[in-house]
């Protein structure tokens, strides 16, 4: 804890500053890249699919295609055409015309002229005429193709088809081009961010006067302890003449506190308040003045004035001052000190005879039993606090018990605490709120059940035991017990056998043990005792 504590301390407000705006515009520049790149590479295969369509589509209404094919292209002209056009798209791998026999026309690889398409896709346009576009392997490699067929020169007779395909590694090439593109902007940006981040934290550090937050806020918390604290009236104002500060004993010596509070007083002009100040003209010639006399409302008063000042910059003027009366009062009294001072020596001396005297006459009295009693008493305490904090490592619960060993002597009850006690100090889950809560009520339930036996020998023992597992509280007691009908009702809120208590101590145990997932068991005996134990697990995953 002290180390994170620490950790907090050492990272100074400008640096939090420059990591928060980093993290917001590397965060805020990952979301647009990620939606912007989803889009863009959408966007250029949805590109590629139109244009590979369109220039199918061109291709299969061209009239120079549909004479050549319907003749098998004797005159070799589809591929010239083909050709041609592939000189002036963009991103077309090839483009394929072939008849209802699937058999090529056109094609960048020569050899493949006059062969049957390959892929297995153009199954679709050959059998139904549809339009479409696949992917699939064909004699170039994987490709996105775009299929439509081609009709006679009357638009009647399906007579072949177009393929137009372009290469699924060109496509990825652009996606990756169009992503590396967005990367290098995003760097840029986050740059820029990164420059704009320090810059704004500089900026920022510079008006708080290079000043961390805790230092701003104990700087505040002092500035108010002190004002607090003075007895001198205290006013603040800004360069505009605005009371920016009034205290508790300002608004006492000018006679104000019936008519205003501080806060009505705070952001209104001082002359309008004080007709007769002479702050403002401090702020205006930026001269102090020390132990000035001035009425302001009636009341005559000794002021301290002094210009606000930031960088030689005079930004306001504060005034401190007190009731003169008051002031002259005090004077009066501090001359009448040195009377004083010899009054207290002489009264000192004869306090000093009658000193003597006391330790003569004790000194013929018992002097050795008195202080043999008083070396018992301390020897007893100092061992049962020994012997309380050797079984209970907790401060906690060691002082508790030691309340109740106080509390146990005032009932004449014997509180015994069982040597096998041991409780450490480092519980997680159970806090020591929870351990008060239980063990208090129970020895406080067990003492008042035990006064009120009619057995000489009234006591009760208390044994706590800490294990690996487990935490277990056992509280026996010579009192009165309680009936076996009542054993259960006893944890119900508002029930109670104790005049003016509202029952809610043992239900307050009840739910506690229960929240923890422990156990509780009472076994009782009318006019014979009760006892009372407790689980409570350890390191509890469920608590």
């Amino acid at each position: 804890m002290k180390s994170s504590y620490k950790m907090k301390k050492i990272i100074k407000l400008q640096t939090k500053l420059t990591l928060l705006i980093i993290v917001v515009v590397f965060i805020s520049i990952s979301i647009i890249i990620f939606f912007l790149t989803s889009w863009m590479t959408n966007n250029i295969e949805s590109k590629v699919k139109t244009n590979t369509m369109n220039i199918a589509k061109i291709v299969a209404r061209s009239t120079e295609v549909k004479i050549a094919l319907d003749i098998k292209d004797k005159n070799k002209i589809i591929g010239t055409y083909v050709n041609s056009l592939l000189k002036i798209v963009d991103q077309v791998a090839y483009i394929t015309v072939a008849d209802m026999n699937g058999v090529r026309y056109s094609h960048p690889n020569q050899e493949l002229i006059n062969k049957k398409f390959a892929g297995g896709d153009d199954y679709r346009v050959l059998i139904y005429g549809e339009t479409y576009i696949s992917e699939a392997t064909g004699s170039m490699g994987k490709s996105l193709r775009a299929f439509t067929p081609i009709y006679d020169i009357n638009n009647k007779k399906q007579i072949g088809f177009v393929a137009v395909g372009t290469l699924t590694q060109s496509i990825e090439k652009l996606k990756h081009t169009a992503i590396m593109y967005l990367i290098l902007i995003s760097v840029g940006g986050l740059t820029v961010g990164i420059i704009g981040a320090l810059l704004l934290a500089e900026n920022i550090k510079k008006t708080l006067l290079g000043l961390e937050p805790h230092e701003i806020a104990n700087l505040y918390n002092e500035k108010m302890s002190i004002i607090d604290a003075i007895h001198e009236g205290l006013v603040a104002i800004d360069k505009s003449g605005q009371i920016t500060l009034i205290n508790d004993s300002a608004l006492k010596i000018l006679q104000l506190e019936n008519k205003y509070t501080k806060d009505q007083i705070i952001g209104q002009k001082m002359d309008v308040l004080f007709p007769t100040t002479r702050l403002l003209s401090i702020t205006e010639l930026g001269i102090s003045e020390f132990d000035k006399e001035q009425h302001i409302n009636n009341t005559l008063i000794m002021t301290n004035r002094v210009p606000i000042k930031d960088k030689q910059k005079i930004i306001g003027a504060i005034a401190t001052f007190r009731d003169k009366t008051v002031v002259t009062n005090l004077a009066e009294e501090l001359t009448g000190v040195k009377q004083i001072v010899g009054a207290l020596r002489a009264n000192n001396h004869e306090f000093s005879n009658k000193l003597h005297v006391i330790l003569g006459l004790i000194h013929i009295g018992e002097l050795e039993e008195a202080k043999k009693y008083i070396t018992n008493v301390t020897d007893k305490k100092q061992k049962l606090i020994r012997d309380v904090i050797t079984k209970i490592k907790n401060p906690t619960i060691a002082a508790l018990i030691l309340g109740k060993f106080s509390r146990s002597k005032e009932l004449n009850i014997n509180l015994v605490l069982d040597e096998a006690t041991n409780l450490e100090n480092n519980v997680d889950n159970i806090s020591n709120n929870v351990l008060v809560t239980v063990i208090g009520n129970l020895i406080e339930n067990a003492m008042e059940a035990a006064s009120k036996s009619l057995d000489n020998d009234k006591y009760v023992n208390v044994k706590i035991d800490e294990t690996s597992k487990e935490i277990r509280i056992k509280i026996q007691d010579s009192g009165i017990g309680i009936d076996e009908q009542y054993i259960n009702k006893m944890f119900e809120r508002g029930y109670t056998t104790k005049p003016g208590s509202c029952g809610i101590g043992l239900a307050l145990v009840k739910e506690t043990i229960n929240n923890l997932q422990g156990t509780i068991t009472v076994t009782s005996q009318l006019n014979k005792g009760t006892i009372i134990l407790v689980i409570l697990p350890i390191n509890n995953p469920h608590v």
